[in-house]
């Protein structure tokens, strides 16, 4: 069986604040990890397709 997440979309700020750092963290340690491997295959996939952006949103700025 399939199981299903709710995601809570109305947050106080603070709660919000610390989803947003444990992200951060995560994201980092991800990064020091598997930073190379994750950069090399976005490397591969941007030459396979190269007109798609895996690091930048519609605006150009950094997503993560």
């Amino acid at each position: 069986m399939m199981r299903v997440n709710t995601i809570v979309t109305h947050l106080r700020p603070e709660d919000a604040y610390t989803i947003v750092e444990f992200l951060d963290q995560l994201r980092d340690m991800l990064m020091h990890t598997d930073g190379d491997d994750m950069q090399a295959m976005l490397q591969e996939a941007a030459q396979r397709e190269p007109q798609v952006s895996h690091l930048h949103g519609d605006d150009g700025d950094e997503m993560f």
